[in-house]
């Protein structure tokens, strides 16, 4: 069930509807792993909050492409002059002037736009990632908090058991009152622990719920099996598909957008031309209409757009640095994860098939042994206690090893393929009165 957490990553990206629409998450029916990474790619807010900036972006596209408005314009001279025997006729001018965009603006414009939203779907792969990561994290706790719950429920009975044991051999004057004190503060002490794994398991729930936008658990439990263990994959193998994170991945995407955003401002440094044109009527007898036009441009003397070119500039050349920092981050982070899965991984294999086998063996000789009067209530006690903690360090280890194996699936999945950044835009995002897009 754990064993490949990436694989369900690549599964349930494509069938998200499929899983959720033939079965709900309120049916009451325990929970899978896979239907728990569908639930959050259908569901989750974080991820529904992309969908927004997605569309946004989108409509940034829309209007990159637009052109500049159209102005009119009136202008009318000697207006106090009314008689036609005056040499100051009044003149009235109708003027309808264009801005006409030199350099290519509206060409890179476009463009930065476009690969603006591209960026913005990097970063919805980073998140993605992010909270399926989270989830199967999420996951993987309610798991162990059921093993531990049912660890409690047998350390209960376990040190329950002995209650009797001990009445007969404080009725029989084999054993004193401290002892009974004793086997009941024991037995005390185990219902204690679990009302704690049973508060911890509750917790545990309602942040896998929470995953997917609930406020209450409404699966009853989750399946899956934490004693499965794989072979350790080697580091080398492991760091071979980093370049293929998105976090790593994206900067290509960011320095073309980056790029983009320098060429807009370089345009931005040409002079654009303003034409005008229209009719001149003058108040003569009979009335005279004339034509006028004329053009305008912004002479370059002083601003030439060198700071905005400057900066922009800056901004491409940071990229290598800043891919440089995101490689060496996933490095040490899957080094980190790949320490701890081995870590995880050996111990265990120690527990299993040393130290659990040998802690049972203990409590069983012992008990049989204070039995026979071999041995006192205190080992009896003590070796309860070591067998319990025994099976909650085997549980902690399992649940470690998975966390780590999600981590590292995290870092080395491949991404959700992302459309060309110069694909035409989506009509659904050129209607206001459309709805956001659904998870991806």
């Amino acid at each position: 069930m754990l064993k490949r957490i990436l694989l369900l990553f690549v599964l349930v990206s494509g069938y998200t509807q499929h899983c959720c629409g033939a079965e709900s998450h309120e049916s009451g029916k325990p929970l899978t792993l896979a239907r728990a990474l569908a639930l959050t790619l259908e569901h989750s807010p974080e991820l529904s909050a992309f969908s927004w900036d997605i569309r946004a972006a989108e409509a940034r596209i829309i209007q990159a492409r637009l052109i500049p408005n159209p102005e009119i314009g009136f202008e009318g001279e000697n207006l106090n002059e009314v008689s036609s025997k005056s040499s100051n006729q009044m003149q009235n001018t109708l003027q309808l002037s264009q801005l006409i965009e030199l350099g290519g603006k509206r060409k890179f414009r476009v463009r930065e736009a476009q690969f603006d939203r591209e960026s913005t779907r990097w970063d919805y792969q980073v998140k993605r990632l992010e909270v399926l990561k989270e989830t199967s994290t999420a996951y993987i706790d309610v798991l162990a908090a059921q093993e531990n719950v049912q660890l409690a429920e047998e350390g209960l009975a376990i040190a329950g058991a002995a209650v009797p044991a001990i009445q007969k051999r404080l009725e029989a004057g084999k054993a004193s009152d401290v002892e009974m004190v004793r086997t009941n503060t024991a037995v005390a002490s185990a219902r204690i622990e679990l009302e704690q794994a049973k508060r911890e398991l509750q917790t545990a729930r309602l942040n896998l719920a929470a995953q997917w936008g609930e406020k209450e658990a409404v699966f009853p439990a989750v399946m899956g099996n934490l004693d499965q263990v794989s072979k350790l994959p080697s580091l080398e193998s492991l760091n071979a598909k980093l370049h293929r994170n998105p976090n790593v991945a994206k900067w290509t995407t960011e320095r073309e957008k980056r790029e983009a955003t320098l060429n807009v401002v370089r345009a931005e440094a040409k002079p654009d031309l303003t034409f005008e044109a229209g009719p001149r009527v003058i108040q003569s007898h009979p009335v005279d209409v004339t034509f006028v036009a004329g053009f305008s441009i912004p002479l370059p003397l002083w601003n030439r757009n060198q700071g905005k070119i400057a900066e922009a500039e800056a901004n491409v050349a940071k990229v290598a640095d800043e891919r440089a920092a995101a490689e060496t981050k996933a490095y040490a982070d899957l080094n980190e994860a790949y320490q701890t899965l081995a870590r995880a991984a050996e111990e265990v294999r120690i527990l299993r098939e040393s130290v659990l086998p040998g802690a049972k063996s203990a409590l069983g000789q012992i008990t049989v042994g204070y039995s026979a009067g071999r041995f006192g209530q205190l080992d009896v006690l003590d070796a309860q206690k070591s067998y319990n903690e025994t099976r909650t360090q085997y549980v902690k280890a399992l649940a470690d090893y998975h966390k780590a194996q999600a981590q590292i699936d995290a870092l080395t999945a491949l991404p959700v393929e992302s459309p060309s950044p110069t694909e035409p835009v989506s009509k659904t995002y050129g209607n206001r009165n459309k709805k956001a897009p659904r998870n991806e």
